[in-house]
């Protein structure tokens, strides 16, 4: 079956740098059809009457600059993914920005690296067939956060002798916080070479004053304000994400995998429910969907009625938001890591290993692997005969955190 072509909208004021991208669009043909705007007003206009997958613009233009145009452009087409591509940025233009772009991409940039990055984003899109669920999840700007969390960090923002460990620290415990985060300093706005997927290292990073303006002035964070009636809570959903973490991160230490795979288990933990944030955006779902009762689980109940699930649009979220590759394939195949075909343990084994044995404790006296863990890919993996271990562990950890 042949893969569809992406439409993708390039904005810059200098003639040049579009000419220079339509050069390039020969290569790209078989993927890509491209069209240019020299402003901001004529990209609008362009948004209005097509249909657009990404929309990529420079920041610094006359008239309308690149803050305007993806405000109007999430207006418009809240489907349509939004890259910058940015130079020398003001703090000031950086600090806007972050609550109305998916990705920034360092410029100058060479077409490969810009093709790849947007054309990976547009494919993990292309998982979610629900019309709805792409204008939801991309127009996404924030999540909500566990209110007790929240109001903690807005009082140790607004404390005199905040700082950076404790910041970090609280961040790092709240699924919402840690995938906002992540997106910001991840940014090229940041100019880092490396991709960072540590909270703490993240607030020490952006600095104490940074996260007080992301936080305090743009609201780069939000309380969950939402129904309090829904079979399942943010407070729920939190304890099980840090749990899933912790253990993970066991797990990852038990198949031996290094210091920073240990790291990334344990935020692929905190993070791989981010999707059951997303399904709050969807009211009529819960009408439907079923938890954990007579052997259905929500994963199945989620395909029955969106054609998804909320492994895929927390991936899919994560993925956009350009968080690490290695966290974004987790999350999004943490119920069924078979269908990646890996031949040797790896991050998302660990992933879900934990949450596998978790659901399994939590949930059935009559415990039974194969109701929770994809057997044929363990099995593959040669780690059947260490589940009674590691469900054991998970058993004393779960004991040990109530």
């Amino acid at each position: 079956m042949m893969q569809q072509k992406h439409l993708i909208l390039f904005v810059d004021d200098d003639p040049m740098i579009l000419r220079g991208f339509q050069r390039s669009m020969d290569e790209y043909c078989e993927n890509w059809e491209a069209d240019f705007a020299t402003s901001g007003n004529e990209a609008l206009v362009k948004l209005s009457e097509h249909y657009f997958d990404a929309l990529v613009t420079d920041m610094h233009m006359p008239g309308m600059d690149g803050n305007q145009l993806l405000e109007a452009a999430n207006r418009i087409t809240p489907g349509v993914l939004r890259f910058v591509l940015s130079g020398n940025t003001s703090d000031a233009q950086k600090l806007k920005s972050s609550n109305l772009v998916h990705q920034v991409i360092p410029k100058p940039c060479e077409m490969d690296r810009l093709y790849d990055i947007v054309e990976r984003t547009c494919r993990l899109r292309d998982m979610l067939t629900a019309p709805q669920l792409v204008r939801i999840i991309t127009g996404i700007r924030t999540l909500p956060s566990l209110p007790r969390l929240y109001n903690q960090l807005l009082e140790q923002l607004q404390s005199e002798t905040a700082s950076s460990l404790d910041v970090g620290n609280i961040i790092a415990q709240d699924p919402a916080m840690t995938a906002k985060i992540l997106q910001l300093v991840n940014s090229a706005f940041f100019g880092l070479s490396e991709n960072i997927s540590n909270p703490q290292k993240a607030v020490t990073i952006l600095g104490i004053n940074t996260i007080k303006s992301l936080v305090l002035g743009i609201q780069v964070f939000s309380e969950y304000q939402g129904q309090r009636n829904l079979p399942v809570s943010v407070d729920v959903i939190w304890k099980h994400s840090l749990i899933v973490g912790g253990v993970a991160s066991a797990i990852a230490r038990r198949l031996s995998l290094n210091g920073q795979e240990r790291e990334d288990a344990r935020v692929s933990g905190v993070l791989h429910d981010v999707g059951m944030l997303l399904s709050f955006q969807i009211p009529e779902f819960f009408q439907h969907v079923r938890f954990y009762k007579n052997g259905h689980s929500v994963f199945e109940s989620e395909y029955q009625f969106l054609g998804t699930s909320h492994a895929e649009m927390g991936g899919y979220l994560l993925g956009i938001w350009g968080l690490p590759s290695s966290i974004v394939e987790a999350v999004t195949f943490h119920h069924n890591p078979g269908v990646l075909g890996g031949i040797k343990p790896g991050l998302i084994t660990a992933l879900h290993l934990a949450n596998g044995f978790i659901n399994m404790c939590q949930l059935e006296k009559d415990k039974k692997y194969a109701n929770y863990l994809d057997m044929p890919y363990l099995e593959k993996l040669g780690l059947v005969n260490r589940l009674d271990e590691w469900v054991s562990m998970t058993s004393d950890m779960l004991n040990n955190s109530n």
